[in-house]
């Protein structure tokens, strides 16, 4: 992996000392840009129900998690290479991908609303999927052209999380109300399977 030495050390030990390890619900247990902007804190018991049953984590070391499923510390990024395999991603996909198919089947509205990074995406076979799934991408305009700005990205799919968990949409046509930092849904920009929201300069 790419990580500094200090990490490589962290976790090395964290490994080492795995099953003592505690335990925290995996929307908890992690951070960074995506995680920081998620309001963890102010949830209701209903939004959180919601939640539990309509949204999963992509793990590299647990496969497919709910947000309150009890995880311990690790590092495992998804690009990660393996002997005889690619990347770790190419280890999941048949598992996560049968795992959504089995999961849609049992909700009413069929569709899989995909927040994930490209990394972690690759570890869904979208062609295998037996439900549609929309693919969200968030783009600037930047000297007239429309580009992914990574850290900002990352900041407003969590941004859209809490709009799903505020709003329990679990219909993927009101994700095109989503307005916060300024974006909005591009008609022109979308098409059935990826859908775009547009900040302009």
């Amino acid at each position: 992996m790419g990580i500094s030495d200090k990490l490589a050390e962290l976790n090395y030990h964290r490994f080492q000392d795995f099953d003592n390890h505690p335990q925290k619900q995996a929307i908890f247990a992690y951070d960074g840009d995506v995680y920081d902007n998620i309001d963890r804190r102010s949830f209701s018991k209903e939004q959180w129900d919601f939640l539990q049953g309509h949204t999963l984590i992509i793990s590299g070391l647990y496969g497919p998690l709910r947000v309150l499923d009890k995880i311990k510390p690790y590092r495992l990024e998804m690009s990660t290479k393996l002997p005889n395999l690619e990347k770790l991603s190419s280890f999941w996909q048949i598992d996560i991908t049968n795992y959504l198919n089995q999961i849609l089947a049992t909700h009413q509205n069929k569709y899989l609303i995909n927040l994930a990074s490209n990394e972690y995406s690759s570890a869904i076979n979208q062609n295998d999927l037996k439900y549609p799934i929309i693919n969200i991408y968030f783009k600037e305009k930047r000297n007239n052209k429309l580009q992914i700005i990574a850290i900002n990205s990352k900041k407003t799919r969590g941004s859209m999380l809490n709009f799903i968990a505020e709003n329990l949409i679990d219909v993927p046509e009101k994700l095109k109300q989503f307005s916060k930092q300024n974006y909005y849904y591009s008609e022109t920009e979308s098409s059935d399977k990826d859908w775009v929201f547009v900040k302009n300069e």
